[in-house]
């Protein structure tokens, strides 16, 4: 009796531990799936931005511009084909439909299209998918990561998010610069953006930098991003300062890509360390 008995708990334990690492397998694979999600999610918001600057520029007189517009507009569908692979996941979010309805609009009315209403459009779009790669974060833990708040490697999210201040500055100057004349309204919303660089996009920077498990990782990262932050500061104040700005509108989106890839790059780093510490799960 006995040794049935002992059988029994030996099944007992056996099938309970299996259970265990099937379900942990099941949330390591899913947890896989929403990470690439996401880096698909990522590429497709930095496209959609450079589509923009290139858009706006484009259309505010810039014409050798539009070659690389172009490009990016077949690289922007190539990515919504690759997000058609994760439509059962990402159907269930509201602001990815949202999302490709802006599209949908840029695409129709290409040709029509006043250099604002393209701004607004885009602006909208990429606010949509910020807030579909905010929902899988949220409702997967990729950001406080088990704890009451964010932690420095859930920092990804903010960093993406600013990578839009990057970006619009990048648009609305690059129309700027194209246009060569004084516009009040685009020049008091890219000072209020360049508010916001300083506000926002160097504290995150600090905060990744002093957290004493990532310093080593991100310490040339964190300090190459602060550089070139600098640096697009400086050519928004030579905007500003300038009543007919004389700085190339090409150069000008150049140096804000310059930017906003640095700030990509730690988005990067970020996401390949949740990567690998969901493969270590398993």
């Amino acid at each position: 009796m006995g040794a049935v008995l002992a059988a029994i708990v030996v099944l007992v334990l056996v099938g309970w531990s299996v259970s265990v690492h099937c379900r942990r397998r099941r949330e390591r694979r899913a947890l896989l799936s929403v990470l690439a999600q996401i880096r698909v999610l990522r590429q497709l918001v930095e496209q959609v931005q450079r589509h923009r600057g290139l858009s706006y520029g484009v259309m505010s007189g810039e014409r050798s511009l539009e070659a690389r517009r172009w490009s990016v507009h077949q690289q922007v569908n190539q990515l919504l084909e690759t997000c058609q692979l994760y439509q059962p996941s990402l159907h269930w979010h509201g602001s990815w439909h949202d999302a490709l309805a802006c599209w949908t609009q840029l695409e129709e009315g290409r040709e029509e299209q006043d250099p604002e209403s393209m701004l607004l459009i885009h602006n909208e779009m990429i606010r949509n998918l910020l807030a579909t790669v905010q929902g899988l974060a949220e409702r997967h833990d990729l950001v406080c990561l088990g704890r009451l708040a964010p932690q420095a490697e859930g920092l990804w999210l903010e960093l993406l998010r600013n990578t839009e201040i990057v970006g619009q500055s990048r648009a609305i100057g690059t129309g700027i610069a194209a246009n060569r004349q004084n516009q009040a309204g685009a020049r008091a919303k890219l000072a209020a953006l360049a508010a916001q660089l300083r506000e926002q996009c160097y504290a995150v920077l600090a905060r990744l930098s002093s957290d004493p498990e990532l310093r080593s990782l991100v310490d040339h990262p964190v300090r190459a991003a602060e550089d070139a932050l600098d640096v697009l500061l400086e050519r928004i104040s030579a905007l500003l300062d300038s009543p007919e700005p004389g700085i190339d509108s090409a150069g000008y989106f150049q140096t804000a890509t310059q930017a906003l890839s640095a700030q990509l790059l730690l988005v990067d780093m970020l996401l390949a360390r949740l990567e690998r510490r969901a493969l270590k799960s398993g």
